[in-house]
């Protein structure tokens, strides 16, 4: 039975099968793994869905998705997620005309730019980035931020790793 090897309710299934309610990612990747159906061959999407992480992907280049007909649409920033669970979720605020010193921790890091422009130094590669670019750092890689003196920025940051340590009691 469906409903018992995805985990969702006969009920549910049945709204879904008349119409009156939508299925969402999760739901739909239940469904696809119960019967053995890889996921993507049900989108419709602007390019292949890739299991490569690029460092940069520039906002017009994003990956969309849609399910069937339903209104909803999904706009990958970045590719597959970590083996590793994200730990923290950031929101940094950077000031014009701010520098963060090159940096290389053990986790993974992606960043979505909300505002402004970020210039991000990963190696020896400068990246331009500015609102709706996203970029993903790979552990052990030093990178460094900053801001020009005319924006700042403020950028979404997934971190597989806590940012800062606090000891428990």
């Amino acid at each position: 039975m469906l409903a018992e090897k995805s985990g969702l309710s006969p009920g549910f299934l049945s709204q879904v099968e008349r119409g009156r309610s939508t299925l969402s990612i999760v739901s739909l990747s239940s469904i696809c793994k119960a019967l053995g159906l890889p996921i993507e061959t049900l989108f419709s999407s602007t390019g292949p869905v890739d299991h490569q992480t690029p460092t940069v992907t520039r906002a017009d280049q994003q990956l969309t998705i849609k399910i069937g007909s339903a209104p909803v649409s999904y706009r990958y920033f970045s590719g597959q997620l970590p083996a590793e669970p994200v730990r923290e979720l950031l929101i940094a605020e950077l000031p014009k005309g701010s520098k963060q010193e090159e940096s290389a921790h053990e986790g993974e890091e992606f960043g979505f730019v909300l505002k402004g422009g970020l210039t991000l130094q990963v190696g020896d590669t400068t990246f331009e980035l500015k609102a709706g670019d996203s970029y993903h750092i790979p552990p052990s890689q030093p990178h460094s931020y900053s801001t020009t003196d005319a924006t700042d920025a403020r950028v979404l940051m997934a971190i597989t790793q806590p940012f800062i340590e606090i000891a428990t009691r």
